[in-house]
């Protein structure tokens, strides 16, 4: 399924020496599937992009089902995952958890690190993180702290349901208070709609100076 047409065209406007820092409100809200859509329109854009998914919990066996090798896929980088998604846990908790369960010590500056490491200034970084904005993500950080490290503006995705106004809300005001930039709003409709809600108009009606964007 296409990527939004006005979403084509914000993307013509990133600057590839900032790159994009691709998080949501919850888990499981559609982050990597978007994400793919992203860098696959990227690329026929004529950019070369390096994906990280820096940390990825709930690590399968069956490597195909990651995250991680669904963003190396789409960049045509399956051979480079050593170095897209370089801390692995099996247990389907937050990262930090996961972690600790295994004796493994994960830092922010040891994140930032790998993120950048082999980038090029002809490539755009895209850095995904894992879980909500305010997940916990490795001993001394939570998804915000890399953002804010790294310094990327943001893509938020959402899942368009019942009570993602709440959430939507919630995490723009942390990327506020933080003074990040937040690129766009995505919704992503991973059901059809059978109530009278309507989310996009709702929230750009309470978020008025953001971009707010059906993700298809």
């Amino acid at each position: 399924m296409p990527l939004n047409k006005t979403l084509q065209r914000l993307l013509k406007t990133i600057d590839p020496k900032k790159g994009i820092f691709m998080t949501g409100t919850d888990t499981d809200v559609g982050k990597t599937w978007v994400g793919c859509q992203i860098i696959k329109e990227l690329q026929q854009q004529g950019h070369d992009i390096a994906p990280r998914k820096p940390v990825e919990s709930g690590w399968n066996d069956e490597i195909t089902q990651t995250d991680a090798w669904k963003l190396a896929s789409a960049a045509n980088k399956q051979q480079q995952l050593a170095v897209i998604c370089p801390n692995r846990f099996k247990a389907p908790l937050s990262p930090r958890r996961a972690a600790q369960l295994e004796g493994c010590h994960v830092s922010l500056a040891q994140l930032k690190r790998q993120c950048l490491d082999t980038v090029t200034s002809e490539q755009i970084l895209y850095v995904e993180g894992a879980g909500g904005f305010y997940s916990p993500l490795c001993e001394d950080g939570l998804n915000v702290d890399l953002c804010e490290a790294l310094d990327l503006p943001i893509i938020l995705v959402a899942e368009d349901k019942l009570g993602c106004i709440n959430h939507v809300l919630l995490t723009v005001a942390v990327i506020k208070q933080r003074g990040l930039r937040l690129l766009c709003i995505l919704l992503n409709q991973r059901q059809a709609n059978k109530t009278q809600q309507d989310n996009l108009h709702d929230l750009r009606e309470y978020l008025p100076d953001e971009v707010i964007l059906p993700a298809t």
